[in-house]
C-alpha cells in the first residue's frame, strides 16, 4: 500500500463527499423507481377498470 503523504482531515472530507454523493444517487434512483412502479400500478388499475 502507498503512504499518502496529504493531511488526514482532507483524506476523510474527499471520502465522505465520495460516500454522501453515492448514497444520495442511490437513494434519489430507488425513490425514482418506487414511483415509477406506483404510477405504473395507478396507470393499470385505471386500464383495467
Amino acid at each position: 500500500m502507498e503512504k499518502i503523504k496529504t493531511t488526514h482531515n482532507s483524506t476523510y472530507k474527499k471520502l465522505a463527499v465520495q460516500c454522501l454523493n453515492e448514497a444520495l444517487c442511490f437513494v434519489s434512483s430507488s425513490v425514482l423507481a418506487d414511483s415509477f412502479r406506483l404510477r405504473n400500478r395507478q396507470l393499470l388499475v385505471a386500464a383495467k377498470r
